[in-house]
C-alpha cells in the first residue's frame, strides 16, 4: 500500500507540473519584440525581469536603453555611486528611468524613454552632474542655513518681499542670494561637504568686493600691524615734541595717522563703521589748513644775522634767521610780514638721512616682494597698451576692467615707457609695469618733498635740513607706503602737485604742471584760480599770463590721446567725467545715506566752488606756505565731498599739507635752533 501511495503522489506532482509549464514558442507569441534588437533584458540582480502586465518592453530593457544616452554614459563614468531606478506608467506608455544620490536621495539624471518604439523622448540631467564631486545638500536645505544667518536675518527684517535663490558652484560650493526685486540684498556661500557658512554678504558688501575685508586685498603685507605701527612711530619719531606734548603740531601728526582707526575697521569689512571714521581726520586737517592759509603773521623786524644752532644730545632744532626776505621770493612782494618759520627735529640730519635711505629699501623691497596691483594700476598699464597699439585707452579696456578708461589721458602716457620696457601679458597677473611706475614716481615724490623744503630755506644748509625732514615725512608715513604697495596712480598726482609747487615762483612751469596735473585726476583744477593770485591778487600780471598759459598748455598737449584711433570727444567725457560725477559708492556718508544727505552734499559742493573762487582774492596776498595750507584744505574739502572716498586719497593732500603744518609750526616766538627758514 505505502508502494502504491508513493507512485500515485509522483504521478500526480509531474502532471501538474507539466500543465503549468509554457509551450515551446509561447514567450514569443506572448511577447513579440526583437531579442536581438531590445538586448538581454537583465535587472540588477542579473535576472530577466519580468515584464509589466501592459508594457513591450522590461525593466531591464528600459534601464539599458536610458543608460546607452551619451551624456549619461559620461556622467556614470564619473559618477558610478549614483542608483539607477526604473518605473513603468501606464498612462503615458513611457519608462522613467532616474539615477539618485543615495546620500540625501537627489535625483540627478531623469530619462524618459518610449514603451512602443524603445527611444528616448526625454532628458533631464542637474547640471551638478557633471561636476566632479556631487552635491550632497540640496537648495531646500542651503536656503534654510543661509536665512538663520544673524546678518541675514536683519537685512530681511528690512526687505521681507526678498526672494531666495541658490546654486551651487563647480568647487562644491552654494551660493545662496536674496533678492529684493531686482537688487541682491544678501548672499551666503556654504561648502557643499560639510555644510559650513563660509561667508555672509550684506548690504554694500554684496557688490562691493572692496567691502569685504579681505585680507591683504589693498596693499598685502603693509596692513599688518607689525608693518604699520612701526611705520607710524617712525613717522612721529623725529618730529614729536615731547618736552611740549600740548603743541599744536604734535595733534597735527596725530590726526595725520588717526586714518588708521577707520581703516582697521574697513579691514574687518566693517565699512558702516569705518566711513564714519574718516570724517574727524578729514574735517580736523580741513580746518586747520584753512586757518593756517588765512592768519597773518606778525612781522620779525630785527635784522639780526643768524644765530649759531644750540645742540644737545636728545633734541636738533633750527631757528630762521629774521632779516628782510629777498625780493620776489615771496616776501615784500607778496606778504607785508615778515613770515619766519622753524622746524623741530629729535635727531641731526645725518640720522634722518639714514632714516630716509633705510626706508627708501624697505618700500622698494616690500613692493616687489609683497605687494599686489589694483584696478587702478590695471588700468594704466591697459591704457598705455593700447597707446602703443595707436589707439585710445577711451572704450577699450579689457573685459576685467571696462571702467578702467576714467582717468585723463597723461595718467596712461605716464606708463607708456614702462609698458615698453615690460610689457603686459594680456591678463590681470603680477603686472611689473604698474610696479616699475609706482616706484619711480614714489621717488620722484621724495625728490620734490626734498626739493620744496629747499626752495623755502634761505640757506642750503637750512633748506638741506627742511627738505630732508620733508622727504623723511613722505617716506615714513604709512599710508604713501600703503598707496605704493597699492600700484596705484595716487603719487602721480602727489608728484605733479609737489613739483608744482616747488616751481611756484615761476608761473609757466607752475602752471604747465599744474595743467598736467589735471589730466591725470581732474580735481587739480580747482587749484587753477588760488595759484594764479600767487604772489599778489592784483600784481605781477606777467607771471598770471605766463601761468595761465602753461595750465592751458599742459591741458592741451595730450588731449590728442583722447582722439586716437576711433576716438572722440564723446566717448572721452562720457567714460571719465560722465562716469565719475554720476558714480555710487558705499564709502562716503553721501553714498550710505543718499536720501537723507544729498541736499546737504550739493549744498557743500557749492560752498567748496565758491572757496575755490574766493581764494584768489583771500588772503590777496600769500606767501608759499599759505599757498600750501589753501591748496591741501581745498583738495581735502573736494574729498569730503567726494560719493566714493579711500584712503588712496591721502596722498594728494598729504605733501602740502605736511609742507604747511611743519612750517607754520615753527613761527617766532619759541626758543629754537637755528635753520633760517623762510615761509614766503
Amino acid at each position: 500500500m505505502r508502494i502504491l501511495f508513493a507512485a500515485t503522489a509522483i504521478v500526480l506532482a509531474l502532471s501538474l507540473g507539466w500543465a503549468d509549464a509554457p509551450a515551446r514558442g509561447a514567450t514569443l507569441r506572448q511577447f513579440p519584440i526583437d531579442p536581438a534588437a531590445a538586448g538581454p533584458a537583465l535587472s540588477t540582480s542579473g535576472v530577466t525581469s519580468p515584464p509589466y502586465a501592459d508594457s513591450r518592453l522590461s525593466e531591464g530593457q528600459a534601464k539599458k536603453i536610458a543608460s546607452a544616452d551619451p551624456s549619461v554614459t559620461m556622467i556614470l563614468a564619473k559618477h558610478p555611486e549614483l542608483v539607477r531606478h526604473a518605473a513603468f506608467k501606464s498612462d503615458t506608455r513611457s519608462w522613467e528611468v532616474t539615477w539618485t544620490d543615495a546620500r540625501n536621495g537627489r535625483e540627478f539624471i531623469h530619462i524618459t524613454v518610449d514603451d512602443q518604439t524603445g527611444k528616448i523622448t526625454a532628458s533631464d540631467i542637474q547640471s551638478e552632474a557633471y561636476f566632479d564631486a556631487l552635491p550632497a545638500l540640496t537648495e531646500a536645505q542651503v536656503i534654510d542655513t543661509a536665512r538663520k544667518q544673524q546678518p541675514v536675518i536683519d537685512e530681511l527684517a528690512d526687505h521681507p518681499d526678498a526672494q531666495p535663490s541658490a546654486s551651487l558652484g563647480s568647487d562644491s560650493v552654494w551660493t545662496v542670494s536674496f533678492y529684493d526685486g531686482s537688487s541682491e540684498i544678501a548672499r551666503v556661500t556654504i561648502d557643499d561637504m560639510g555644510g559650513n557658512v563660509k561667508e555672509v554678504l550684506v548690504g554694500p558688501q554684496v557688490a562691493w568686493q572692496m567691502a569685504r575685508g579681505y585680507k591683504g586685498a589693498f596693499g598685502r603685507i603693509i596692513n599688518e600691524a607689525y608693518v604699520w605701527l612701526p611705520l607710524c612711530l617712525l613717522f612721529l619719531l623725529p618730529f614729536f615734541d615731547l618736552r611740549r606734548p600740548l603743541r599744536i603740531f604734535n595733534l597735527d601728526l596725530l590726526m595725520l595717522l588717526s586714518f588708521t582707526v577707520s581703516h582697521y575697521f574697513f579691514n574687518q569689512g566693517e565699512i558702516f563703521r569705518s566711513v564714519p571714521l574718516s570724517y574727524p581726520p578729514l574735517a580736523y586737517l580741513f580746518l586747520r589748513l584753512l586757518w593756517t592759509a588765512v592768519r597773518r603773521v606778525p612781522r620779525r623786524r630785527s635784522p639780526q644775522p643768524p644765530v649759531v644752532a644750540e645742540t644737545d644730545s636728545r633734541i636738533f632744532t633750527a631757528v630762521s634767521a629774521a632779516g628782510r626776505p629777498r625780493r620776489g621770493d615771496g616776501g615784500d612782494d607778496d606778504l607785508d610780514t615778515d613770515a619766519a618759520g622753524h622746524v623741530h627735529l629729535n635727531f641731526p640730519p645725518l640720522v634722518l638721512a639714514i632714516g630716509l635711505a633705510a626706508l627708501i629699501i624697505f618700500r622698494i623691497t616690500i613692493n616687489i616682494a609683497d605687494s599686489n596691483v589694483v584696478d587702478v594700476g590695471y588700468s594704466g598699464v591697459i591704457g598705455a597698451h593700447r597707446i602703443i597699439e595707436n589707439q585710445t585707452p577711451y572704450g577699450h579696456m579689457a573685459s576685467d576692467d571696462q571702467n578702467g578708461d576714467t582717468y585723463g589721458p597723461l595718467n596712461y602716457l605716464l606708463y607708456v615707457p614702462f609698458e615698453r620696457t615690460l610689457q603686459w601679458s594680456g591678463k590681470w597677473d603680477d603686472l611689473p609695469a604698474a610696479h616699475a611706475t609706482a616706484i619711480f614716481f614714489d621717488l620722484v615724490t621724495i625728490a620734490g618733498m626734498f626739493m620744496a623744503g629747499r626752495s623755502l630755506a634761505r640757506s642750503r644748509r637750512a633748506g638741506n635740513r627742511l627738505g630732508l625732514a620733508l622727504a623723511y615725512a613722505w617716506a615714513a608715513f604709512p599710508y604713501t607706503t600703503f598707496v605704493l604697495n597699492c600700484n596705484v596712480n595716487d603719487t602721480i598726482q602727489a608728484a605733479f602737485l609737489v613739483w608744482g609747487f616747488v616751481f611756484i615762483r615761476r608761473g609757466l612751469i607752475s602752471g604747465l604742471l599744474l595743467g598736467l596735473g589735471m589730466q591725470i585726476k581732474f580735481f587739480p583744477a580747482m587749484l587753477g584760480p588760488l595759484w594764479a593770485s600767487f604772489p599778489n591778487a592784483f600784481r605781477n600780471w606777467k607771471r598770471r599770463a605766463l601761468f595761465v598759459l602753461g595750465l592751458v598748455a599742459g591741458a592741451a598737449v595730450v588731449m590728442p590721446v583722447v582722439f586716437m584711433g576711433d576716438g572722440s570727444l564723446h566717448t572721452f567725457l562720457q567714460h571719465s567725467i560722465e562716469w565719475q560725477w554720476g558714480r555710487q559708492s558705499p564709502f562716503s556718508l553721501w553714498g550710505q545715506y543718499p536720501d537723507r544727505l544729498a541736499r546737504v552734499q550739493h549744498v557743500g559742493q557749492y560752498v567748496l566752488a565758491s572757496l575755490a573762487v574766493l581764494a584768489y582774492f583771500l588772503p590777496w596776498k600769500k606767501n608759499r606756505i599759505q599757498l600750501a595750507a589753501a591748496s591741501a584744505a581745498l583738495v581735502i574739502g573736494f574729498q569730503i565731498l567726494q560719493t566714493h572716498w579711500f584712503y588712496l586719497y591721502i596722498p594728494w593732500f598729504f605733501p602740502l599739507a605736511m609742507i604747511a603744518l611743519m612750517v607754520a609750526s615753527g613761527r617766532p616766538g619759541a626758543k629754537r635752533m637755528e635753520t633760517g627758514l623762510v615761509a614766503g
